[in-house]
């Protein structure tokens, strides 16, 4: 399958790209619009031509990320764990007795899971930055720090380990402001 065919699919051929194109023909066409009509060999000329445009020599995506894979796998490790903590979180605080502290736990779980899996995800683009392994670094430690202590708060209730939390908060910043170098 070529990328032309993969993005065709992605963009135009799945169930759900089919449904909201025929449901946005539909009221369109009950608007009084009519789509413009293009033939079907101009449609599929440009669309080979823009994905030959962009098309790496080398194909897959892992060359341009270079030495700096780990940081892709890292990411895919950290999304993984971060659907499991959230999920376990999810589990183990809908059994505590305080409405106050489920309530507090919660709130702490969720945003140490949202910072987790957001993180988890921008960790792709580390091959990308100027100084990979120095905003990489940045992010992952920021991300353990910050996301432990409050998943560690979150399950425990105990504080202790707040300041890390904040030490972890100031490595992600310092992680964003160094894709600005």
């Amino acid at each position: 399958m070529s990328i032309a065919d993969t993005l065709d699919y992605i963009t135009l051929g799945n169930p759900v790209s089919k449904m909201v194109i025929a449901s946005a023909s539909t009221f369109l066409r009950t608007l009084g619009l009519r789509p413009k009509q293009v033939t079907v060999q101009d449609t599929s000329m440009a669309m080979q031509n823009a994905a030959h445009q962009y098309v790496h020599p080398h194909g897959a995506l892992h060359y341009l990320a270079g030495s700096h894979y780990h940081f892709v796998r890292l990411a895919g490790i950290g999304g993984a764990s971060a659907i499991f903590m959230g999920a376990y979180c999810k589990y183990i605080l809908k059994d505590v007795s305080d409405p106050k502290e489920q309530l507090d736990s919660q709130a702490f779980a969720d945003v140490a899971n949202r910072i987790h899996f957001l993180h988890s995800f921008a960790m792709m683009a580390m091959p990308l930055a100027h100084y990979p392994v120095l905003t990489g670094t940045l992010m992952t430690t920021g991300t353990l720090l910050f996301s432990g202590c409050m998943y560690y708060r979150a399950l425990t209730g105990e504080k202790r380990l707040q300041p890390y939390a904040t030490i972890g908060g100031f490595c992600l910043m310092a992680a964003w402001l160094s894709l600005v170098l």
